[in-house]
């Protein structure tokens, strides 16, 4: 969103508390812009999303405070109380698993460092021996790293700085649907997004994707390219003007108004 520097809003001071907005969560290159324009779709239409992390990262908070900030930024319909870091601080397990596939649940969290762990794990019992039809309901898998150790950390591990926690790989989960012919069918994962440590960017692959997302969202293609290129201006925008609390985003969310279908499909079990 390009603001004229008279107009800009200033930025409200942070609430204690308050888990990092999907806007902060783009100015501190957790995901960019374009990723988090396509997560807040995904997230409004009732898509679940998982953030999986290594052990480190979910013993520390870090993935359930990625998570309860998406929620809170993008479902502001479910108030804050319903991501309260307490309920979301707990791995998945066979209850809340099966509650996030069946459309129950707005997304969860697994200590695992890749897509297929994530369904490794899932699958396994415990913790919630989820069956290949279930695990196709999983939604969005935003897979969080750290950026590699500079050089000198080698030498002297005291000088190991605060790496940025990134979006080091992005998957939709392609769920269960039936052809024509009424037989079940289990298409791969799409890669959505992926960080290179290299050129310290992200690289992005949803465009293969996007005609069954907005397929499932019950839109054009076309219709949601043009609203995907407006959020991704609009929270870059937002980032760049130091425009994060949850109260400010919640405000722009709440001017992208977007009538969907069952996205969910009724989930595993229809």
């Amino acid at each position: 969103m390009e603001l004229p520097e008279l107009a800009r809003p200033l930025p409200e001071p942070p609430v204690p508390g308050e888990p990092p907005s999907i806007v902060e969560l783009v100015r501190r290159g957790t995901l960019d812009a374009e990723l988090a324009a396509l997560v807040w779709v995904l997230v409004e239409g009732r898509i679940p999303v998982v953030v999986a992390a290594p052990r480190p990262l979910v013993d520390d908070g870090t993935a359930a405070e990625v998570l309860r900030g998406l929620i809170a930024s993008l479902r502001p319909d479910l108030g804050l109380a319903a991501v309260d870091a307490s309920r979301l601080a707990e791995p998945l397990a066979a209850r809340t698993a099966r509650e996030l596939v069946h459309g129950g649940r707005p997304g969860g969290i697994a200590t695992a460092d890749s897509l297929q762990a994530v369904r490794d794990l899932l699958g396994a019992s415990p913790p919630a021996d989820l069956t290949d039809d279930e695990l196709s309901f999983l939604g969005t898998i935003l897979v969080l790293g750290t950026d590699a150790a500079p050089p000198v950390v080698a030498a002297d591990p005291a000088m190991d700085p605060a790496r940025p926690i990134r979006v080091v790989a992005s998957h939709y989960v392609r769920p269960l649907h039936r052809d024509e012919h009424g037989h079940p069918q289990l298409l791969g994962p799409a890669v959505l997004a992926t960080w290179d440590p290299v050129t310290l960017r992200f690289e992005h692959f949803a465009w293969g994707v996007l005609p069954e997302i907005a397929a499932r969202l019950g839109r054009r293609t076309g219709d949601l390219e043009a609203d995907l290129h407006h959020r991704r201006d609009d929270l870059g925008g937002l980032a760049a003007a130091g425009v994060t609390s949850i109260g400010e985003v919640g405000r722009l969310v709440a001017g992208y108004r977007v009538g969907y279908g069952h996205a969910h499909g009724g989930g595993a079990g229809h």
